[in-house]
């Protein structure tokens, strides 16, 4: 709906026009009625009219001063009416000048005419309007015709042999990449941070690239530096490295990198890091010196996030996996008693504590997430095994979240989020069970599968008497206590003989039996093979 504002010092003027036209129904909003034309001024700044209807002769400023004014700031296609008491070919004259669309003598004036020529100017303005949206749609469809070519070219250039330099050279010329004598360039490698909260923004990677791309080519002209992207979201930037000019180019090209980091943060919402090469003189180099940036870019998981930072100060080699492995039973039993016993600030030292851990050893980001993917699930089936629980999250989407995490700054924000919500299922089951004290006895044997548990010590956490609880328990659960004890036990001693090298004595001990033929005998009632056997299992 196109709005409209009227101006006239004539007050009969402006409530004939105001009441005798059916607005709406002509497709049109009327936005403001004005007898000063200055406060007429200052609220088209705010409104924006499409159509200006003004009087021609007023005190303060005439209706032709007003059109000039207001047309200068205004949106382009503004169509303008002239009101006149005055059949004088001067006026006509500037009115001609001005583009005014219609000039209407009062005498004259009616409801059907001035119905009429708002029709007429609607008719005009739809096709302004299409016209414009035709040009922005074609002028579009070049750029990403051309942002798609530029893409082409590079993936050729880095994944292909250089077979014709000559003809590398005058394709590079087309997108703005002169090398010469004394311009090298400067390859930059820029990635978003946070690629899974940008996907979710953007939808898809491709309107990720193609928002990206964009805003780099509006902040950096073409003596900037010439941009181009990569499928996989990231941008690839040639800076002009002049080896003649007295002029320090590395500084000059961090300076605009923050600049542009600023600009994508703002405008695209997403954090970048770039990682900045040493000059190259041809497309071979060229080729060389980005593949290293997007090699060097698979340690970008402990990088800081939003830096300029230099290829060569980069480290790329990641530290061994078998430290973490060797801390899995370790972390595990910490985040799980921290969840099981709802204790929220002991999550938070320990996502801290172990973070820190991996952030100091670099381990291989994949290795990373496969060992908290496991400790997560094995929390996530410890809580499923209690009454009532029902999780969100599916294995499947656990796993292509997890592994979708590009930073260890991301992973913490995702695994904070997700540690605190298990706190809250398990506060919420607890809450929700038709029988509390049973499911604190579950959780009590949970956490204490390291200690010798009777019924007697579980009634006396409960303060209930054990034949009370010894019925209660088998009636709501359909096992004795002792059954479900061993079961969770048996469970750990799995745990460990597939995680550890602990012989199968010390993991009697760790279970709180005595006698290694005891704790033998109940594993393979338990799971049908000997502990030995079921170690040999596993390792086969």
């Amino acid at each position: 709906m196109y709005s409209v504002m009227l101006v006239d010092d004539d007050l009969p003027v402006l409530e004939f026009l105001a009441g005798a036209v059916d607005w709406t129904g002509l497709g049109f909003r009327l936005a403001g009625t004005y007898q000063n034309p200055l406060e007429a001024l200052a609220a088209a700044g705010e409104t924006r009219p499409d159509v200006l209807i003004t009087d021609i002769g007023m005190p303060e400023m005439d209706g032709i001063e007003l059109i000039k004014v207001i047309s200068a700031a205004g949106e382009p296609g503004l169509k303008t009416v002239i009101l006149s008491c005055h059949d004088e070919f001067g006026y006509a004259q500037m009115a001609v000048k001005l583009g005014v669309s219609e000039y209407v003598l009062k005498e004259t004036m009616t409801a059907k005419s001035i119905t009429e020529l708002l029709a007429r100017l609607k008719k005009e303005l739809d096709g302004e309007g299409e016209a414009r949206h035709k040009s922005r749609e074609l002028e579009l469809s070049v750029r990403r015709n051309r942002s798609d070519l530029k893409r082409i070219f590079l993936r050729k250039t880095l994944s292909e042999p250089l077979l014709d330099p000559a003809e590398w050279n005058r394709q590079a010329s087309e997108y703005g990449v002169e090398f010469g004598r004394s311009t090298a360039y400067v390859p930059v490698l820029g990635f978003p941070c946070r690629m899974r909260e940008a996907l979710q923004r953007f939808q898809t990677r491709e309107l990720l690239v193609y928002t990206a791309e964009n805003i780099a080519g509006e902040l950096l002209g073409p003596g900037d530096a010439a941009v181009f992207s990569l499928e996989s979201g990231e941008l690839v930037l040639l800076f002009p490295h002049y080896s003649q000019l007295h002029i320090n180019n590395r500084q000059k090209m961090e300076d605009m990198l923050r600049k542009l980091q600023q600009c994508l943060l703002q405008y695209g919402k997403t954090p970048f890091t770039f990682v900045t090469g040493t000059p190259v003189a041809d497309g071979k180099g060229l080729r060389e010196t980005v593949n290293r940036e997007i090699a060097a870019a698979q340690g970008r998981f402990y990088w800081p996030e939003a830096s300029v930072l230099r290829l060569e100060h980069l480290q790329a080699s990641f530290g061994s996996g078998d430290l973490l492995l060797a801390e899995y039973v370790t972390a595990l039993e910490e985040f799980r008693r921290a969840v099981l016993e709802e204790q929220t600030e002991q999550v938070e030292a320990f996502i801290a504590k172990w973070l820190a851990f991996i952030q100091y050893h670099r381990f291989n980001p994949v290795e990373v997430k496969e060992w908290l993917l496991k400790i997560i699930l094995d929390i996530r089936m410890r809580l499923k095994s209690l009454q009532h629980y029902q999780s969100s999250y599916a294995s499947e989407v656990l796993h292509h979240d997890v592994m979708e995490l590009t930073s260890l700054g991301e992973l913490e924000a995702w695994l904070r989020s997700y540690m605190l919500q298990a706190v809250e299922w398990a506060e919420q089951v607890y809450q929700e069970s038709k029988n509390r004290e049973i499911m604190e006895c579950q959780r009590f044997v949970s956490v204490h599968w390291n200690e010798r548990i009777t019924l007697e010590d579980a009634a006396r956490h409960l303060h209930l008497h054990p034949n009370y609880l010894s019925r209660l328990f088998k009636r709501e659960t359909g096992e004795n206590f002792v059954e479900f004890a061993t079961r969770v036990k048996m469970d750990k001693a799995r745990e460990l003989l597939k995680l550890t090298d602990k012989t199968v004595e010390d993991i009697s001990f760790l279970l709180g039996y005595d006698n290694k033929q005891y704790f033998t005998k109940l594993f393979k009632a338990h799971t049908g093979q000997l502990p030995s056997a079921f170690r040999l299992q596993k390792d086969s």
